[in-house]
């Protein structure tokens, strides 16, 4: 794991978590896993877009959030299970092959002015339902950073 904890730097009542991914594709489902463990919760702005985050522009938008936080699948490069938080411009050119449009150009119809990405290497992307053992547990190591997070937020608020 990479520099996620950098997430407790921010303040996740003015966040909206977006899961996005294609639960049909194996480990690319990862950010659908996080966001919809996130809605439980009830206390933290999340949306769960799947593969087709050009439909959630406009609610994403109604958020009126300073930061947005998109929850995928990214290819880093590196070994599966690897995660990593950055801001989208330092995705340029990267997608996946569910999105029809990559994060950075969708970023740019969003009116939030940070917008930051949670990425998760993959194992296996081809078709099949749930995650490998080793994402499953890098997603829930996420979740509980952030779940640690929402609860220290609370507090003071």
């Amino acid at each position: 794991m990479n520099d996620l904890h950098q997430i407790n730097e921010l303040n996740l009542n003015n966040i909206v978590f977006v899961g996005m991914g294609n639960r049909i594709k194996g480990d690319d489902g990862v950010g659908i896993y996080i966001s919809q463990e996130l809605e439980k919760w009830g206390n933290l702005k999340v949306i769960t877009a799947e593969n087709s985050i050009e439909n959630y522009l406009g609610k994403i938008n109604k958020q009126n959030v300073d930061s947005i936080i998109f929850i995928d699948a990214v290819d880093f490069g590196e070994k599966p299970g690897f995660s990593r938080f950055i801001t989208v411009n330092k995705l340029t050119n990267t997608t996946t092959n569910t999105h029809n449009l990559s994060l950075s150009t969708i970023s740019q119809l969003l009116d939030a002015p940070f917008k930051w990405v949670v990425g998760v290497q993959a194992a296996d992307v081809g078709y099949g339902i749930g995650l490998s053992p080793q994402i499953k547990n890098t997603a829930d190591s996420i979740i509980e950073i952030i779940r640690k997070n929402s609860f220290a937020n609370s507090k003071i608020t």
